[in-house]
């Protein structure tokens, strides 16, 4: 056995091999130190050889803590029953899994996509190739080199394969594999798929690489389509902070609840689920697209059909994964009966879509029309051949139901006869004997016997064998028994064959099916999330956006979808006209710049997903990509302080903004001097505003900076507004025109509840620091002037001045206040 384990260990080095022993997966050597310290299970040793062992039943939970890890592990199973005459029984790897290519239920994450990505890389563009093993969805795409990371950024890659020798970019999570440059190969792509990926040569040699791995690790899978290139242009871009920031998938905080995806998430399931999660990290750039998206969510919303739909699509199981188990050959009876429940459901959704008064919108009409076409023929098959509740293993038996196939009938018709005829002779033995206790016993080592206590071994038959000694007592045979059981045995493992046959020719049935039921179960997965998005406008109250072709961004009555959910929310307005670029919001902490910040975002985000949007109204132009730089950053494990990663943000944002961009900056140069911090915020955004263009919220404690409305064309002024009422400050979550008087920096900290001893000397330096500033227009106090004396605001007001307009009265007055704001 031994010699065999070492053979097996040869063919697949780097793996972690899993050699079923008995009921056991067994590794051992370094494979098994590494087992018992990942898993936290025992580690033994025999012969000095150390061993790690898990149940081959619970091995599922087992291979994916190990995956999750980064880990590799080659499945050894048992190939044939243990019986007479079986010294040394046929073990073969079947499969090695990978993190990248799980396509068992108990291993991946109902919830996210598991993906395998290959990149090849050539001069400063990649040829980029994923695909999921167990639904067996593949794309591609070529792009600039620089454009990887963002493009990792929204797909949840596991492993990445690239050339042997090559260095990936940071960024790029998951396990890395390499592999020879020989894999990365036009010839391995076009063998599966002829004619593949033609015009783009670069993605076509990165998904020859992910063939051949997939064929390597997991088999010829039926399922797998041929690879479909997208536009590097077709989703707007989010690289990974601003994922972060406006917490779409994830929370901020580890004690957070919400995100975008959980307020949207409405599916009923676990295909639906993850193409919602796909919507959110690649909203689209196509305004046709995004309009056919719009039209059905309407149309759902209008017709009210989504509650309906809702409890149908209930009923439907994870059709493009159980088709991966399927095409493998892993599929279980449980899996064929959810299918022929999915393909019932799916009729229902069909009737229900069509049955709509109104014309269907082009995107529910195709899924309509996918539904419709689901391979009715073989849910009727799949009811007529299994039992209403199949076991959850083939080895169980009574899968097939009664009357299915005469054969079967008649074998276990045949069984139940000999098992009857056991019985009887139960019955005659004791009678014979005289041992009252008597009775037959089954195990699977000796079979049938007849089992007497020690009190009645003084009773047995001559003619009887003896075939276990036990504390209580012994177990025998007799030529009578043995024969039946003989019998029985040989029928009922006719019986066994003849289910497997049967269950392995509906198998085939389900994969000559495989294109229609793959085209179904992305009619399905979509129809789940335009319903939920439909339930989410309902009943939250989200209005349908609309888009223009020029550069403005108006929301009335704008909310923040996930800070609405915990409290009552106060709704702002938004008008950047065509001419606007630029808008500085200024305001105390806890005001709410942040959250209008935010929700600017998001709502232009959920636009362009195909949603509705939490305002009464929004007008907005089709955005390329959305940059945040929001809150602090400290990149601390990378060796970089809150400003160095603020700046290099900052840096990715200006490289990368384009005129159709929007732009989100929170408090950005707080991490250095409050000189250097205003200056480079005053550039940054004076960059953007005049040589970008773009759409850019810029919020900030610097009130300095909204002298950029004065000196730059297409900028304005908001402020988070408050009240002081009785010594105390009340936010009233308003985002107003202007600029904030103040920033109420001592009040805030009294809410926090700071000591009054130093609240009493922190008001006392903020009185006598104002004092010493100079008096503003407005008799509120303003810190020194940041860009130099031609900055003043008195020598701002004596340029715009017309002294020809003036009467010497005029002017005298004028020059008295001139001379009194400087003091």
């Amino acid at each position: 056995m031994m010699r065999q384990y070492h053979d097996m260990k040869a063919r697949y080095p780097g793996t972690i091999l899993f050699f079923q022993v008995g009921d056991f997966y067994e590794t051992f050597f370094e494979d098994a130190e590494v087992v018992a310290r990942e898993l936290e299970i025992t580690l033994t040793a025999r012969d000095g050889v150390p061993m790690a062992g898990v149940p081959v039943r619970k091995a599922d939970l087992y291979v994916a803590r190990l995956l999750r890890r980064g880990y590799k592990v080659a499945l050894c199973p048992q190939l044939e029953r243990p019986g007479k005459g079986k010294a040394l029984l046929r073990r073969e790897v079947v499969r090695v899994l990978t993190p990248g290519t799980a396509i068992e239920e108990g291993v991946l994450d109902a919830d996210q996509d598991t993906l395998l990505a290959a990149v090849w890389p050539e001069g400063d563009r990649a040829g980029v190739a994923w695909a999921e093993a167990a639904s067996g969805e593949f794309w591609a795409e070529e792009l600039g080199g620089v454009e990887l990371p963002q493009l990792a950024a929204r797909l949840p890659v596991q492993e990445w394969i690239f050339p042997e020798g090559w260095s990936p970019p940071a960024g790029l999570s998951g396990a890395c594999t390499p592999r020879p440059a020989g894999d990365f190969s036009l010839d391995l792509l076009h063998r599966r798929f002829p004619g593949a990926l033609a015009e783009a040569p670069l993605a076509a040699r990165a998904a020859g690489a992910l063939v051949a791995y997939l064929a390597y690790t997991v088999g010829e899978l039926a399922h797998l389509r041929a690879p479909a290139l997208r536009p590097a242009d077709e989703a707007m871009a989010l690289d990974a902070f601003t994922q972060r920031s406006l917490e779409l998938v994830a929370p901020l905080r580890p004690e957070g609840r919400l995100t975008l995806l959980s307020v949207l998430d409405r599916t009923k399931t676990p295909m639906g689920r993850r193409l919602l999660r796909r919507w959110v990290l690649a909203p689209l750039r196509d305004l046709p697209a995004i309009a056919a998206r719009l039209d059905a969510v309407d149309a759902l919303v209008r017709s009210g059909i989504w509650e309906e739909l809702g409890r149908a699509l209930a009923r439907a199981g994870d059709l493009p994964r159980l088709l991966g188990r399927v095409s493998a050959g892993g599929f279980t009876p449980v899996d064929l009966a959810v299918l022929g429940r999915t393909l019932d459901a799916a009729q229902g959704l069909a009737s229900t879509l069509h049955g709509v008064a109104d014309p269907l919108p082009g995107r529910l009409a195709a899924i309509a029309g996918a539904l419709g076409a689901a391979p009715a023929a073989l849910a009727d098959e799949i009811c007529r051949a299994l039992v209403d509740a199949p076991p959850p293993s083939l080895d169980q038996g009574w899968v097939i139901r009664e009357g299915y196939d005469a054969r079967l009938d008649g074998l276990r018709a045949e069984a139940r006869r000999l098992r009857e005829e056991i019985a009887a002779l139960e019955v005659k033995e004791r009678r014979r004997t005289g041992i009252g206790s008597l009775k037959v016993g089954y195990n699977r080592v000796f079979g049938y016997y007849f089992e007497v206590t020690r009190t009645h071994l003084g009773k047995v038959p001559a003619d009887w064998r003896r075939r276990q000694s036990r504390a209580d007592g012994e177990r025998f045979t007799s030529g009578e028994l043995a024969a039946l059981a003989d019998r029985l045995t040989a029928v009922e493992e006719e019986a066994r064959a003849a289910e497997e046959d049967l269950f392995r020719l509906l198998g085939d049935r389900v994969r000559a099916e495989i294109p229609a039921l793959a085209r179904v179960g992305e009619a399905l997965a979509e129809l789940d999330v335009l319903r939920s998005l439909a339930e989410v406008a309902h009943r939250r109250g989200y209005s349908r956006p609309r888009f223009t072709d020029r550069a403005a961004m108006r929301i009335r009555e704008g909310r923040h979808p996930m800070v609405e959910e915990v409290v009552q929310f106060v709704s702002n307005d938004l008008d950047m006209g065509e001419g606007v670029r630029l808008a500085v919001v200024t305001g105390p902490n806890m005001a709410g710049k942040s959250v209008f910040l935010r929700q600017v975002a998001l709502i232009a985000l959920l636009a362009q997903m195909g949603s509705f949007v939490p305002a009464r109204e929004a007008e907005l132009p089709v955005f390329d990509r959305i940059y945040t730089r929001v809150g602090a950053s400290d990149a601390l494990t990378e060796g970089l302080s809150t400003f160095m990663a603020e700046m290099r943000e900052a840096a990715e944002i200006l490289a990368g903004a384009t005129e159709r961009s929007l732009v989100i900056l929170d408090e950005l140069g707080r991490g250095t001097s409050t000189h250097d911090g205003m200056a480079l915020a005053w550039a940054i955004a004076r960059y953007l505003a005049e040589r970008v263009r773009c759409k850019t919220l810029f919020a900030t404690h610097y009130r300095e900076l909204s002298r950029l409305a004065e000196e730059v064309p297409g900028a304005m002024n908001l402020h988070a507004a408050v009240r002081e009422w009785r010594g105390e400050v009340v936010f009233l979550y308003r985002v107003l025109p202007g600029v904030a008087e103040r920033s109420y920096g001592v009040h805030v900290a009294k809410l926090a509840g700071l000591p009054e001893a130093i609240l009493g000397e922190a008001g006392r330096v903020l009185v006598e620091l104002e004092r010493a500033a100079p008096t503003p227009r407005g008799g509120q106090g303003e810190q020194l002037p940041l860009f130099g004396g031609d900055d003043h605001p008195v020598l701002a007001d004596l340029r715009r001045l017309d002294p020809e307009r003036l009467t010497p009265l005029e002017a005298l007055a004028l020059l008295a206040e001139l001379r009194r704001r400087l003091g």
